[in-house]
């Protein structure tokens, strides 16, 4: 597994909702995505520039889903899940990373070679291995 990450752009939002929204190209399996971090006084999202919705990994399958909700009928909700194809944890994970230090590098992810003393990937900055410790996408160690 080989993740790249760089931060391509920053879209600041005023008004009552105030926050930023951060977008970042993803490559990863040799498919490229254009993922947002958006982040508020209340809280932060990731989603997919242009697409509804936010992404998330699911707690069973362990794998990236986008969700989207909107209002329907009789004061209720409709929400769509759906599986997000060549798109892992890590890469999310790596995203949040990036936004959370403010990193202006590309960022790559590289996983260790089986039977490796540790099983949690390597983190490059700008290539240069780095002090950061990647966890799992689950939050766990």
């Amino acid at each position: 597994m080989e993740i790249k990450i760089k931060k391509i752009g920053t879209q600041m939002l005023t008004g009552n909702a105030s926050g930023v929204i951060n977008t970042y190209t993803v490559i990863e399996n040799n498919k490229e995505f254009l993922l947002t971090r958006t982040s508020r006084i209340h809280g932060s999202s990731l989603g997919i520039a242009g697409k509804e919705g936010i992404l998330y990994v699911d707690s069973d399958d362990k794998k990236v889903h986008r969700q989207v909700v909107a209002p329907s009928g009789a004061c209720g909700l409709n929400t769509d899940d759906e599986l997000v194809e060549d798109l892992s944890p890590w890469a999310l994970k790596g995203v949040i990373l990036a936004d959370d230090r403010n990193e202006s590098g590309e960022i790559t992810i590289i996983s260790r070679e089986p039977g490796s003393i540790s099983d949690q990937p390597l983190v490059f900055v700008d290539g240069k291995a780095s002090g950061i410790v990647a966890h799992s996408a689950e939050g766990r160690e």
